[in-house]
């Protein structure tokens, strides 16, 4: 899978970034704002296989990666001519001098299997759409587990037990689901992961 996330689009001017898991709370490269907003035709799943961050490779973790409606249809996941998906997330607006050392650390902290893409973020305050660049895992990368889409029970069991270098799979989990809650906006997917992570441990 190499150790970059794939370039195959060519990022926006400005550059913004759109982050829908940890990038919600720990972006961790200089911007000069941010905002709120979602995205349509997209649906937020933990379904990335973590071998490096919250997991290791003998026992890899869940993180979320987002995934295209047309993708999900192809999957046998979503019905055809269904409502458009919504997801919330996270827009940062780069400074020009930081832009070409912020994709450098992203295009590597986003590998295993993850590719960009261009979006358009519509503000969850009102304003003008933005064109974003977002990392994401591809359903047919290697790390993509197509399985737990339909099996909460197992996501949350190996949410619940795994750990790697980045710390507990389940506070990654907690973090983003506190994100939300902060920022009034509802996932069910990830209600559903939390509530089944915290009943096997209560």
């Amino acid at each position: 899978l190499g150790d970059r996330a794939v370039a195959t689009v060519k990022p926006p001017s400005p550059l913004w970034i759109f982050g829908y898991g940890s990038l919600c709370w720990k972006p961790e490269f200089p911007h000069d704002e941010q905002i709120v907003g979602r995205i349509t035709g997209w649906t937020r799943r933990f379904a990335q296989r973590s071998a490096d961050h919250r997991g290791t490779p003998e026992a890899p973790g869940l993180v979320a990666t987002i995934i295209s409606d047309a993708d999900l249809e192809q999957l046998g996941r979503r019905a055809p001519g269904a409502a458009a998906s919504t997801c919330a997330g996270v827009a940062y607006r780069v400074g020009d001098a930081d832009a070409a050392d912020v994709l450098d650390g992203l295009d590597f902290r986003e590998k295993g299997g993850y590719t960009r893409d261009l979006v358009e973020v519509e503000p969850a305050g009102g304003g003008s759409a933005v064109t974003a660049l977002l990392y994401r895992g591809t359903v047919d990368n290697p790390n993509f587990d197509a399985a737990v889409l339909d099996d909460l029970d197992a996501a949350a069991t190996t949410i619940r037990q795994s750990v790697g270098p980045s710390g507990q799979n389940d506070e990654y989990l907690f973090k983003l689901a506190a994100w939300l809650d902060d920022v009034g906006e509802g996932d069910e997917h990830v209600a559903g992961l939390v509530a089944r992570v915290r009943a096997a441990g209560s």
